[in-house]
């Protein structure tokens, strides 16, 4: 039976990055996934300034593939339109390539990577066991649990699925007008959201609120003019009500860290991942280290039902009319939330 300081369930970014920050720390951890890499996944593909920012900061070194964007259009219930460009472009990566790259540089780490399904794990006074479903068994001393809204280890902590959102896209042609283009509206429900893309290869048009089905996403799809073709969905985890544990810890998707207003996924995924290493290498509980961030999900939750009010749209509508404003609020906002030098 292998012996392990870490097991790492999820090759994703919260994963991989988890991962390269503890081999840098010199810890001797695993990384398991049940799929072959490069593989693809259900995500608008938006490294935000904070995000990308967050990423360099951590490794300077890396290299991936993206493309800048700046240009942003927001259309609000289909009455009242507006577009400006952001100071700090986002930058638009394939999560096939993008996670690919995350792994690799794992892996150029010396990180181990390995093939498989998680199943349980036993708890001991010394030690967790992992079991694998091939039979396996792995010893170390702590869980991470990386792998996504249908986590596996969440579920071995709580049975309870919790809250969710289902959130389908696909791919189209790419459009002359290269924009991230934001549709919100009142009869979408509420957290609804429509967004089109401009990505590296393609477009990619997707819609999500908290009662999608694909019938819905047709719908949306038909009303924007935009023909249906292989749509892929994906539960969006929106909940931090499971039982925290020392040693069994939940990071990105896996552990509900995704944005209660936007959804993005991939900030918090690199930052809790981040705060998860500190605490395996200092020994502090990752509720303390983490408490600012489910500090600012908690704050979240109550702003959500505000942000998507009658009162709210209404206000959304008049800033409309002044895209300076907006463009200066969404600014304002970056350089607040980032690692840039003002």
């Amino acid at each position: 039976m292998k012996e392990l300081d870490v097991v790492i369930i999820g090759a994703g970014p919260a994963g991989s990055v988890c991962g390269s920050l503890l081999k840098r720390a010199g810890l001797d951890c695993m990384i398991i996934d049940h799929a072959d890499f490069p593989r693809d996944k259900v995500c608008g593909g938006v490294l935000s300034p904070r995000a990308w920012h967050l990423l360099e900061n951590l490794f300077p070194d890396l290299q991936y593939n993206y493309k800048a964007m700046t240009h942003i259009t927001l259309d609000i219930d289909g009455k009242a339109h507006c577009q400006f460009d952001m100071k700090e472009p986002a930058r638009l990566v394939s999560r096939k390539s993008f996670d690919h790259a995350l792994l690799k540089y794992y892996q150029s780490l010396g990180g181990a990577f390995m093939k498989g399904s998680f199943q349980t794990v036993e708890e001991t006074d010394s030690q967790l066991i992992v079991t694998l479903k091939s039979g396996e068994r792995i010893a170390c001393r702590y869980l991470v649990g990386a792998d996504g809204s249908n986590s596996a280890v969440r579920r071995y902590l709580t049975p309870k699925q919790g809250f969710r959102v289902l959130a389908m896209e696909q791919y189209v042609p790419k459009a002359e007008r290269e924009s991230l283009d934001l549709g919100l509206s009142q009869s979408y429900g509420t957290g609804g959201y429509f967004y089109r893309f401009s990505s590296i290869d393609h477009d990619i048009v997707g819609f999500g609120d908290n009662e999608t089905t694909p019938e819905r996403y047709r719908q949306v799809m038909r009303e924007k003019g935009i023909p249906v073709d292989k749509p892929r969905g994906a539960y969006i985890y929106l909940s931090t009500d499971y039982p925290l544990n020392d040693r069994i810890i939940l990071i990105g998707d896996a552990g509900g860290f995704a944005n209660r207003i936007t959804c993005e996924g991939l900030y918090d995924a690199m930052q809790t991942a981040s705060n998860a290493v500190k605490a395996i290498t200092t020994g502090t509980p990752f509720r303390e280290v983490n408490a600012q961030v489910f500090s600012k999900i908690r704050t979240q939750e109550k702003f959500a039902h505000f942000f998507f009010s009658k009162f709210s749209f209404f206000v959304m509508r008049l800033m409309c009319k002044a895209p300076n404003f907006l463009k200066w609020c969404v600014d304002a906002k970056m350089r607040r939330e980032t690692f840039i030098k003002k």
